[in-house]
């Protein structure tokens, strides 16, 4: 509420009192109440997909209309495996109600505090603080193994202690699989054999060949696991493994591309 109010240049009484006037005339709870936090209702979030989306085509169709507003040039930066799994495939959708706009894409490094680009926007893993930017959470990032469907042929009754009998893939030095092990309370199994692939871009490719089992994302793996070349072998089990920051200039200083792409990122995020 209070972060509602200061980008609105109101007060936070005045966010709430709407709020309960918003649920009193639809005769529904939109936010769950509990000591001072507030979480949406599951009617809360449907309103707020609807009113997004409305905002969304609104804000699009103004835009289009003043012809000066999205000619320039917007420079997003993202880690290269989120880039390319996640966001690359839907960027069409964001840029071709603007077609003066150019985007630049630049690549953040695994270590982005001491080497990040200069941006309009910026994707970071785990790391918010960096001063003179406005860093909110895009996402709470869950984790878990994938591995390809001809995988589970040979082994039906793979389950998490089974995996001995397996290969496991790693991005880092094994410390990603050990953090899944430790979060499901299991011992740290000595599987088969390890690859050491280096990026979870790299780690994603070697499972779909069938080679063994990683550890992926629904944002880093969406086109393999939609296309289903892979599948999470364990349901819907995960692990919470960090949050991914959305870095722009502050709100009196952020640009209107900018702006607009926080939005449908945002919604994106939501489906």
């Amino acid at each position: 509420m209070a972060r509602a109010a200061a980008e609105l240049n109101v007060t936070q009484s005045a966010v709430s009192h709407q709020v309960k006037s918003l649920e009193e005339n639809l005769e529904l709870k939109l936010f769950q109440r509990t000591g001072r936090n507030l979480t949406l209702t599951s009617d809360g979030q449907n309103l707020l997909t609807s009113v997004q989306t409305a905002l969304h085509g609104i804000a699009a169709t103004c835009i289009q209309l003043g012809d000066d507003v999205f000619s320039g040039e917007l420079v997003v930066a993202a880690p290269a495996s989120f880039a390319t799994q996640w966001l690359m495939p839907r960027l069409s959708g964001f840029l071709t109600p603007f077609p003066n706009l150019t985007l630049r894409r630049k690549v953040i490094t695994s270590n982005p505090q001491t080497q990040l680009p200069d941006t309009d926007i910026a994707i970071v893993f785990n790391e918010p603080n960096f001063p003179g930017k406005r860093a909110t959470t895009l996402v709470d990032l869950k984790m878990f193994p994938v591995c390809t469907p001809a995988l589970l042929e040979t082994s039906p009754q793979l389950d998490a202690t089974t995996l001995s009998s397996q290969t496991l893939i790693h991005e880092d030095d094994g410390a990603l699989w050990a953090r899944w092990f430790a979060a499901k309370g299991l011992e740290q199994l000595q599987p088969r054999r390890h690859i050491y692939a280096g990026t979870c871009h790299d780690a994603t490719e070697l499972a779909r060949t069938g080679l063994g089992l990683a550890i992926n994302d629904k944002f880093t793996g969406a086109s393999a696991l939609e296309k289903g070349e892979l599948i999470r072998p364990f349901g819907k089990e995960t692990m919470t493994h960090g949050h991914y920051y959305l870095l722009t200039a502050p709100l009196e200083k952020i640009s209107e591309p900018a702006s607009e792409f926080e939005r449908w990122i945002r919604q994106e995020m939501a489906l």
